[in-house]
């Protein structure tokens, strides 16, 4: 997903007591800058209750991004810019991109990608949404991290690509001034977001879940690389060297 994410420089200390699933608190300042839809509080009900606080939190940001790369690259052949329902379904797609990490998806024989992407798309028929929307979401979802791709599609499916990649460095984030909220979402990110050991946290999911089922690592994916890794130097405790 993300080459360029940080190492540990070695054994980790012993788990955060804040990376415990459900564990994750929205504060109401962030809160206020969801889109006012029942899709977009189920989705967020979804996530608090089934990912750890730093992957909640990343989703959060990838939200906060995936907005201002939304504007900064739209065109005439993109979707409308986000203002209500498109601006939902962009939330829907961020905060549950890293759903299909969750325990309780442990047994569907898919990557945890497009194991979110599903849920997701769940979410959205159960509100009303058109197809074309659910497809939107579910592609943004399940390409993630499929460098290369994402980014040529456009609309959607690279902003939540690009925002993924600017909350682990291998992209710019954006500038302050074209996040919702300007300079005070900017702080927000950086203080009531935080990332405690998400690179950790993310890539420690992804492989608990392929040790247990093949298929959800796929050797020619960012799973699959991360298993590889883990299965090289299984003594290792940092972040996943594939990560």
């Amino acid at each position: 997903m993300c080459r360029s994410a940080p190492n540990s420089p070695g054994p980790s200390p012993s788990p955060s007591p804040n990376t415990g699933v459900g564990t994750g608190t929205i504060p109401a300042a962030v809160r206020a800058l969801v889109p006012a839809h029942a899709a977009c509080a189920e989705a967020l009900t979804l996530a608090k209750t089934s990912l750890p606080a730093s992957l909640l939190y990343h989703s959060f940001r990838v939200y906060l991004y995936a907005q201002a790369f939304a504007r900064l690259f739209h065109n005439d052949n993109d979707p409308p810019a986000p203002d209500s329902a498109p601006a939902a379904v962009l939330f829907v797609a961020c905060i549950l991109h890293d759903v299909g990490t969750a325990a309780a998806h442990d047994a569907v024989p898919e990557r945890f990608e497009v194991v979110g992407a599903d849920v997701a798309a769940r979410v959205l028929r159960a509100h009303g949404f058109p197809e074309a929307a659910v497809r939107d979401a579910w592609l943004a979802m399940a390409l993630h991290t499929s460098p290369g791709i994402a980014e040529r599609l456009g609309g959607t499916v690279r902003a939540v690509r690009l925002a993924v990649r600017a909350d682990f460095g291998s992209y710019p984030a954006p500038r302050p001034e074209t996040l919702p909220g300007g300079a005070e979402a900017m702080n927000m990110i950086r203080w009531k977001l935080p990332r405690l050991e998400i690179e950790k946290d993310l890539g420690d999911a992804v492989v608990r879940q392929a040790a247990l089922d093949p298929l959800k690592a796929p050797p020619a994916s960012w799973p699959g690389d991360l298993l590889r890794a883990k299965r090289a130097e299984p003594e290792w405790q940092g972040v996943n060297k594939g990560f």
